[in-house]
């Protein structure tokens, strides 16, 4: 049984049609616009509706938080890589993950990878976190809308990847490149690994690039949705893209400089400034007006 937890994530799975809703289960006697909202559309999807005490909702959920909504929906179905490949944008932007074991981390990184508009995200069979409702929940909704790819062998992935043209950059505190120079305008793959060790020796020697995050403090890492959030964004600012349906920034006003100047009876003498021109000078019949 899968199940997704959560007012969002249930709405973005709505809004996805992606899987198959066996039904929606809503708290009974709670009332919300959101919840009414999520109602409505179910029946307009024909979707079993049904209301069910809280604990019933708590049982379900295991300890993860429902805010009063679960749906029980199919698998979220996975892609081959080539399937992945073939709705991947030119120039391409993928996210292989080496080893990312904890479920809200996977969350963490599916949200950001879809709100930078890369094309897919890419996970190895073992050693990986399920695409599961705690996976769901910490992506906000977005998992309904990443291309998600299973593999069995990353390496043979990462040389599939280079086949088709695609740039191999690993995101590694060994690296010896810097993140921001390396050309990530090109059709690339972003790889990251997993929490505590990293990108594996094998992974790491098949990328094309390695590069590291300078890090100026006392700790030695950054955690991987943090650093898969900065490898993205600098592809987007790399690539100077941003996709239509984003609300363009707006400008911040500039406010009128606030200048205080010396007091009506201050008297200190500026030695080098220039003397100013006597008011005469430039009034009607003074000795600058030519005559007419």
């Amino acid at each position: 049984m899968n199940l997704i937890c959560g007012i969002n994530p249930v709405f973005e799975a709505l809004a996805a049609g992606t899987r198959h809703f066996d039904r929606l289960l809503i708290v009974k006697g709670l009332r919300s616009r959101k919840l009414s909202d999520a109602s409505r559309r179910a029946t307009q999807l024909g979707i079993p509706l049904r209301f069910e005490m809280r604990e019933t909702l708590d049982r379900m959920a295991g300890g993860v938080p429902h805010q009063g909504i679960i749906a029980v929906v199919s698998e979220k179905p996975v892609l081959s890589l080539e399937s992945l490949l073939e709705t991947a944008r030119d120039p391409a932007l993928v996210v292989v993950l080496d080893g990312v074991e904890d479920p809200r981390n996977l969350g963490a990184i599916l949200r950001t990878a879809e709100a930078a508009g890369a094309d897919g995200v890419l996970l190895p069979e073992r050693h990986s976190a399920g695409l599961s409702e705690t996976v769901a929940r910490a992506s906000a909704g977005a998992l309904e809308h990443v291309q998600v790819a299973r593999v069995g062998n990353l390496v043979q992935a990462l040389e599939a990847l280079k086949a088709r043209g695609i740039w191999v950059v690993g995101f590694d505190a060994a690296g010896t490149e810097r993140w921001d120079a390396v050309d990530l305008a090109r059709p690339v793959a972003l790889v990251l690994g997993g929490e505590g060790r990293g990108i594996r020796r094998l992974v790491r020697e098949h990328c094309d690039h390695l590069v590291s995050i300078p890090q100026f403090g006392h700790i030695g890492s950054l955690n991987v949705s943090v650093a898969a959030g900065i490898a993205l964004y600098e592809a987007v600012r790399q690539r100077r893209a941003v996709p239509s349906g984003v609300r363009p920034i707006p400008s911040r006003p500039t406010a009128a400089p606030h200048i205080v100047g010396p007091a009506p009876d201050d008297d200190e003498h500026d030695p080098g400034a220039r003397p100013m021109p006597s008011p005469s000078a430039h009034e009607p019949g003074g000795e600058d007006e030519e005559p007419t």
